[in-house]
């Protein structure tokens, strides 16, 4: 014989239960769990008995047990979907909330966007008034500048050119005669006080000397070695100095006498005003430090 299949039929665990069997593996008293929520201990027991106080309404009682979930950290989604099949009403879908803040931030910004508004409308109307003020003050100076009391015509006519009056050929004559003699008489008046100068304050007649411009003397100064030099003029101006290499040709001009000082003497060779200056008295190797020309 054949056995039929017998149906099982599985309890499903009520909120209650879940939260009685979650505040328990957690090892929490209701007096602890109360005390976290805010709430008496009778409504905690409810809870977990599924007899929520009647006076509770149900939007309340969702927020115990959402509140309770959180707190034994049980998913929120299952929970309210188990107490929506336990009460037999769709589960609210939380709406968020528009706070006070945001309300405000909105109101803020639309305000800003209405003052932007009035201040771009009062700009228009500024920039419309002046190029109205403006135009009317050009068409005022345009009207202004022509004469009101002539007529159209008087103001368009050109003037016509009058003529030259004529002037008898006698008068003329009479006229060039005497402005003639008036120069005449200008003439003489201007001869006879240069004449009066001249008497007054007698040319001279020396000779004002030309300055005379001092001549510069020139010294020339060739290296066969590497030598240290020093020369100084008659003003006191240092007119070389320093080391010059072999084979360096120096053209100096100043005011005699020089005063130089050779570190090595006898490798250099001085032209003094184009005529060669005697080096035999220096000996070699030996700083020497003498004048030319030499003084007697």
């Amino acid at each position: 014989m054949n056995k039929e299949p017998e149906n099982e039929t599985v309890a499903e665990i009520s909120v209650g239960q879940l939260l009685r069997q979650a505040r328990e593996q957690r090892k929490l008293t209701i007096q602890q769990v109360a005390l976290q929520l805010n709430l008496k201990a009778e409504q905690v027991e409810r809870l977990e008995q599924d007899q929520p106080d009647g006076r509770t309404l149900e939007t309340f009682a969702r927020g115990y047990v959402r509140a309770y979930g959180r707190l034994l950290k049980l998913p929120e989604t299952e929970l309210m979907a188990a107490l929506s099949r336990q009460t037999g009403s769709a589960a609210s879908t939380a709406k968020p909330m528009r706070t006070f803040s945001n309300r405000t931030a909105h109101q803020a910004t639309e305000n800003r966007f209405m003052w932007l508004t009035y201040a771009i409308i009062a700009l228009l109307l500024v920039l419309l008034f002046v190029w109205w003020w403006q135009s009317a003050r050009e068409n005022t100076a345009d009207s202004s500048s022509i004469p009101a009391s002539l007529p159209v015509e008087a103001r368009t006519q050109p003037v016509s050119p009058q003529p030259a009056t004529e002037v008898p050929a006698a008068q003329a004559t009479d006229e060039q005669a005497a402005s003639m003699g008036s120069a005449a008489d200008n003439a003489i008046s201007e001869q006879q006080l240069n004449e009066m100068l001249q008497q007054l304050v007698p040319p001279s007649t020396e000779a004002v000397p030309a300055a005379e411009v001092p001549q510069l003397d020139t010294l020339e100064m060739r290296f066969s070695e590497n030598c240290w030099i020093d020369v100084v003029d008659a003003e006191g101006n240092r007119v070389a100095y320093g080391t010059k290499q072999a084979g360096y040709i120096m053209q100096l001009t100043g005011t005699a006498p020089f005063v130089i000082t050779l570190g090595n003497p006898s490798v250099v060779k001085i032209n003094f005003n184009q005529q060669a200056f005697d080096m035999s008295a220096f000996p070699g190797g030996r700083v020497a430090k003498f004048t030319i020309p030499e003084s007697e």
